[in-house]
């Protein structure tokens, strides 16, 4: 199950400054005749009456309340679609920027077939909010974007986590996560709804969940803590290095190489994941006799996760397929492997002589017998 769901608002998005009163500005001047004390006047009633309870509540008013409510005390019904006034209002009263890792770790989810969603506490509604988010471009990622003006409840109640979920077609997993920065709105809410939180604050935090710094901690974590897998070999193999092998062959390569044997695990966003952990334990009781070949694809796109899981497979005589050069694979993975074989497919150079390689452009080298 790839999902990932995201809070919007100093989330995805820092705050640079948010001013309402130049909404109501805005609206004062162009729609009710100029007459701002009296919007305020209004503008504070209509929070004392419907808004000072709604984070015990957990119900949402949105701006389309609002303005029906100012429509009615000054007697007035405006003729422009409140969708473009919605929009008016939204965009003179705040400024935001994109997040710090961002867009890096949407298009590493994205790339990889993840759905991505965004659950957001707004009085503007999910149009609104994807409008906005096209001006960061961003919003092409997302599947959904859902505000809690729309559906009239506010995180953290269960109900808003359940429809934004019910909106990407599934049910509440803590395989799923929700990424947030506050506390009890998106960790203790997503923690309710069966999901798994990642909370990000650079402030001091305690919290029954992940806590990072920045949203590319997020994609670092992704990285080093999952793995994509195509298929393990349901029989051992002895043409993929020394003796009888286990081998793993790793989802997703961008070579394309004509003559590939094995294009299924080129797409990123196909495969199995696995934890590194739930890989090792597999691993740990499929093989024997402790040889793994470790194929692709292209392991090393997973070269931080692939570090862990052999770092966790320690005693196993573990041989490493690449297109790579020798002196791209990293040291603290290389160290820990017996066998290692570089250099991408030519299929103007195929051989079927020399063992354990595809054309005499690629190397096989072991690394225990190198001097």
């Amino acid at each position: 199950m790839r999902i990932v769901l995201f809070d919007l608002f100093d989330t995805l998005l820092e705050k640079v400054w948010f001013d309402y009163d130049k909404g109501l500005e805005l609206l004062a001047n162009k729609y009710f005749d100029g007459r701002s004390e009296e919007l305020n006047k209004y503008a504070k009633e209509y929070r004392e009456c419907f808004m000072s309870d709604r984070n015990l509540t957990q119900r949402e008013q949105s701006f389309f309340d609002q303005l029906a409510f100012y429509e009615k005390k000054f007697g007035k019904k405006l003729t422009k679609p409140k969708e473009d006034i919605e929009w008016e209002v939204f965009s003179v009263c705040r400024k935001e920027c994109l997040a710090f890792g961002a867009k890096s770790l949407l298009e590493y989810l994205h790339e990889r077939g993840y759905k991505l969603a965004v659950l957001s506490n707004s009085i503007f509604s999910a149009k609104t909010l994807r409008r906005y988010l096209e001006q960061f471009c961003i919003a092409q990622y997302f599947v959904e974007v859902v505000s809690s003006a729309d559906i009239g409840w506010r995180k953290p109640s269960v109900l808003a986590f359940d429809y934004v979920l019910k909106a990407v077609g599934t049910q509440p997993s803590p395989e799923i996560y929700f990424i947030g920065n506050k506390f009890e709105k998106d960790a203790v809410g997503a923690l309710d709804a069966g999901l798994s939180p990642i909370l990000v604050s650079k402030e001091p935090v305690v919290a029954p969940c992940i806590i990072l710094q920045d949203l590319e901690e997020v994609k670092d974590c992704l990285q080093s803590s999952y793995l994509y897998v195509n298929s393990i070999s349901e029989r051992e193999s002895l043409t993929d290095g020394p003796g009888l092998r286990t081998v793993v062959f790793f989802q997703g390569c961008k070579r394309a190489c004509k003559g590939c044997h094995n294009p299924a695990t080129w797409s990123l966003a196909e495969g199995k994941r696995y934890s590194v952990n739930e890989l090792a334990d597999i691993l740990k009781a499929k093989s024997v006799n402790k040889k793994i070949t470790l194929s692709g694809g292209e392991p090393l796109l997973q070269s931080q996760a692939m570090i862990n899981l052999v770092g966790k497979l320690d005693g196993f005589d573990i041989c490493l397929y690449t297109g790579f050069n020798e002196q791209d694979v990293p040291q603290e993975l290389k160290c820990r492997l017996r066998y290692l074989k570089i250099g991408e497919y030519q299929n103007g150079n195929r051989t079927t002589v020399t063992p354990y390689i595809g054309s005499t452009n690629q190397s096989f080298i072991d690394l225990k017998g190198k001097k």
